[in-house]
């Protein structure tokens, strides 16, 4: 989702979480949030803005549209762009979920018997800096596990991949360390979108090289001998 510039949409953080800067000109703020995937976002700045020299990767950006808060990102290092004509740098993001990538489970690891909440606490254990906790863990079911050298977010992802039933991986980054929910998805509707009336704006893609007009069924044989359905359909 693309949204429009208003004040306080970015505000800007170090490593440590101490807020350094709010990004008031930031604008072409862009976030897409993919249920069980690592959300991704951008923001552009001015080049002249003297705040540029702040947005140092790894640095974490918390993102606002109007009044609601979007989620906590950090800035991916060498993604930054600046324009041609020298008026524009923009940097692109990743959710703070994705600082699980900087460690792994070295070597081999193995669990048996425990449950997914303590699977997950001990996949957590193996972080070099403690950023993340497990919160709320709506299964139960026990199942082995084996990883060898793999990334913290990749054995993380990979614990309810052996669930028969659906699953949503939820999370609270207002606090910290920020908590890392592994929750049932909801079953109700929780919101509309309504063309003309709360959709900013949307964006139709057409290809029209697949859309089939007319079928010519054809069988054995070549040219005029070649068989078709004339007899039934008539001339084509």
């Amino acid at each position: 989702m693309c949204i429009e510039r208003g004040d306080n949409l970015i505000k800007l953080y170090d490593i440590s979480m101490n807020l350094v800067a709010v990004l008031q000109n930031a604008y072409n703020i862009f976030y897409e949030k993919k249920m069980n995937e690592l959300w991704t976002a951008s923001f552009s700045l001015p080049a002249n803005d003297p705040k540029n020299v702040e947005c140092q990767p790894f640095r974490f950006v918390e993102i606002f549209d109007d009044d609601e808060r979007v989620e906590l990102f950090r800035i991916l290092p060498s993604k930054f762009a600046k324009s041609n004509d020298g008026i524009t740098m923009t940097y692109q993001c990743e959710h703070v979920l994705g600082t699980l990538l900087d460690d792994i489970m070295f070597q081999y690891h193995q669990t048996s018997n425990l449950s997914p909440a303590n699977t997950l606490t001990y996949i957590l254990s193996k972080q070099s800096t403690q950023r993340w906790i497990v919160g709320t863990v709506d299964f139960a079911s026990l199942y082995e596990y084996k990883w060898e050298n793999e990334n913290l977010l990749s054995a993380i992802f990979g614990v309810p991949k052996a669930y028969s039933e659906e699953y949503m991986w939820t999370f609270d980054t207002t606090t910290y360390p920020w908590k890392l929910n592994l929750v049932r998805p909801p079953s109700e509707v929780s919101a509309y979108i309504r063309y003309g009336k709360n959709l900013v704006g949307i964006t139709k893609e057409e290809d029209p090289t697949y859309i089939v007009t007319r079928l010519y069924p054809l069988g054995y044989g070549e040219g005029d001998n070649q068989l078709t359905i004339k007899s039934v359909k008539g001339p084509y």
